[in-house]
């Protein structure tokens, strides 16, 4: 039956109409033709045959189908070019096999959320057209064009707590719906309220141009916090979302280049400059998804951050993820006086400015290179080896053996040495007893994760307590019961953040918090059909922090014997 599906969107799509709605075709004897749209070219040698339903360039020797075709111009995978066919040609994928309706139920889900989010950007654009200080906000402070506004889908979510859930539910979503959306949150006594309030939203695209989530700035910088992000859900991970890519991806193929800058207002800023070729990732660090889906659309890679100390704390891992696919980004540094695109976008001669600090962009390898040489004391032999070894560590993750004699030769310029010395001291350095430095060099980082994610598992602790979600997970099991006294009487001999959930004493961000790990416990419990099962995946997640919160407790000299002793017994029976 999927073969099925596959043969009746071929009959039904005709490829030229297809191929039309991204490129014009000339009529060519019995074919079509026109400039190849995966390579640039000025005489065309991309055929469109509507007989066979083929497409070939004859210059870089793409060809295939109708599906290839999408799955190539989208840069998307073959499901996906199967759905937006299935789309465009109003055929239901869920007549066929079990699979595929699976498939089509799972992406009901998301097609519910995406409409969720479709819904409140409409609400949105309606209430910065009534809302005065928000145009002027817009116009006036960040200097945005009414072009650029509506281009970037740039608009306001008011201050009041229940005008959009209204709306929602209005449209037969229900709050768990809303909720799962993140475009609400729920108050203490269970009722839920808008998310975002009072802030210009930014809307989050996929490649197909669906809203998949929201990014919220204040306009009075006194509220806190600065910015609002959604919550990941089914239809939106951060780790492969790249801000504005569905509209630059076109952009990118003509320019050839892409540049990745740190915030949305940045890309609003090239655009403004006339160079959409501008994408930002989604609050996140860069991910290796994140290369891997810049790698489809083009080698030329660009970065343009902040000069500052979490510029350089990235650097080093997101360098080697370049490497690692064979990818050499270069870095575009802003010269004195300008601070930001934003200050050369006032400046008449702006696209001279631009286009000479693109033209002196330097290798992302050089830059790191000077950037870690200001801040070593060069007069220190120490220093001096700490900087030659995270640029080796750096080099180790080069594939090709050419680019690291390179890079290599660099360094030895860079520092006056002989080639030879760099040369030697980079063999030692990947040799065993340098390997083995490395794996401690490791191992301490993974303990420094391992710490990291205790601290999550505190939030996730607490995320499971508040508002009793335990008897939401558990369905007020007696699991769930002596999980709850345990957790109080922990709370009660110890000054933690659990203390904090039982004793109603969070504050907003904390809230904030625990609202966004409820929405991912949520996803990651539902399904689990069983009570027992999900008691025991809880336990074993949280385990580490009760055991942590557990020995503080037992060693503080204000818990008598007896309630030590009764902790005890009480862990004993989880």
């Amino acid at each position: 039956m999927a073969n099925q599906l596959i043969d009746d969107l071929k009959d039904s799509a005709d490829i030229v109409d297809i191929i039309q709605r991204y490129v014009p075709l000339n009529k060519a004897w019995s074919n079509f033709a026109w400039c190849c749209p995966f390579h640039k070219e000025k005489t065309p040698s991309f055929i469109v045959s509507p007989t066979k339903q083929i497409f070939k360039c004859f210059w870089c020797w793409k060809a295939g189908n109708v599906i290839t075709f999408i799955q190539e111009i989208e840069r998307i995978d073959f499901w996906d070019a199967v759905k937006e066919l299935a789309k465009i040609e109003n055929i239901d994928i869920t007549k066929y096999d079990s699979n595929i309706q699976k498939y089509a139920a799972s992406n009901d889900e998301k097609w519910k959320i995406k409409r969720l989010h479709s819904l409140a950007q409409n609400f949105f654009k309606e209430q910065l057209a009534n809302n005065q200080e928000a145009k002027n906000y817009l116009k006036e402070k960040r200097k945005l064009t009414d072009n650029l506004i509506e281009q970037f889908w740039i608009w306001y979510a008011p201050e009041k707590y229940l005008e959009l859930v209204q709306l929602l539910r209005s449209k037969w979503f229900t709050d768990n719906d809303i909720l799962e959306a993140s475009l609400a949150k729920k108050n203490d006594n269970g009722e839920i309220y808008s998310f975002f309030r009072k802030r210009i939203t930014f809307p989050i695209f996929d490649i197909m141009w669906n809203i998949i989530g929201f990014s919220a700035r204040v306009i009075n910088p006194e509220d806190k916090p600065k910015y609002l992000n959604s919550a990941e859900h089914k239809a939106f991970e951060k780790s492969k979302v790249l801000y504005w890519l569905n509209f630059a991806k076109n952009n990118i193929r003509e320019h050839e280049k892409i540049i990745i800058v740190e915030w949305q207002m940045d890309v609003l800023w090239l655009a403004k400059l006339w160079i959409p070729v501008g994408v930002a990732t989604s609050w996140t660090a860069l991910t290796n998804e994140h290369v891997k889906i810049l790698k489809r659309y083009t080698e030329n890679i660009y970065l343009m951050f902040d000069n500052d100390l979490a510029w350089q704390q990235a650097t080093q891992r997101a360098l080697k993820l370049f490497y690692q696919q064979n990818l050499f980004p270069k870095i575009i540094s802003l010269p004195e006086p300008w601070k930001d695109i934003d200050e050369i976008s006032n400046e008449e001669n702006w696209k001279n400015i631009f286009n000479e600090c693109l033209s002196k962009a330097e290798d992302w390898f050089v830059e790191l290179y000077n950037r870690l040489r200001k801040s070593s004391d060069m007069t220190s032999p120490i220093d001096k080896q700490k900087l030659i070894n995270t640029l080796f560590d750096v080099i180790i993750s080069v594939n090709s053996l050419t680019i690291q004699e390179h890079y290599k030769d660099i360094l030895a310029k860079k520092l006056g040495f002989a080639f030879e010395i760099i040369d030697t001291q980079f063999k030692r350095y990947k040799s065993t007893d340098w390997r083995m430095q490395i794996i401690q060099n490791q191992r301490m980082q993974e303990d420094k994760e391992s710490e990291k994610y205790k601290l999550e598992r505190e939030w996730l602790y607490a995320a499971i307590l508040y508002n009793n979600l335990i008897d939401k997970y558990l369905q007020e099991s007696e699991k769930a019961k002596k999980f709850l006294e345990f957790s109080k009487s922990l709370a009660q001999s110890s000054d933690s953040l659990i203390t904090k959930v039982f004793q109603n004493n969070l504050t907003d961000e904390e809230k904030t918090k625990i609202d966004e790990l409820t929405l991912r416990r949520d996803q990651e419990l539902e399904v689990l059909e069983e009570n027992n099962v999900r008691y025991q995946h809880i336990i074993q997640t949280l385990l580490p922090v009760i055991q942590k919160e557990l020995q503080i407790a037992l060693k503080n000299p204000k818990v008598t014997a007896e309630s030590k002793s009764q902790l005890l017994t009480m862990r004993k029976e989880l």
